[in-house]
């Protein structure tokens, strides 16, 4: 039996055993759905400062051209 038959062996081996697989695509999918959270959060976050710059920047010039400053 050569290395890449003994490596192929022990492979399938691991493959077939259900609670490793199980555990593996557990894991796979804890780890997906920790970073899609996060990901997600950090998007909503930069949405609501964008949306707050913007508003306080609009309020400031809505406030410059009533007081005169900007014509």
């Amino acid at each position: 039996m050569t290395e890449a038959d003994a490596f192929e062996t022990a492979i399938r081996r691991v493959l077939s055993d259900d609670e490793v697989v199980r555990r593996f695509w557990q894991r796979g999918y804890l780890e997906l759905t920790s970073h899609a959270e996060s990901n997600a959060s950090r998007w909503l976050g930069r949405r609501i400062l964008t949306a707050a710059v913007i508003a306080l920047t609009t309020a400031g010039l809505v406030w410059l051209v009533k007081t005169g400053a900007l014509k």
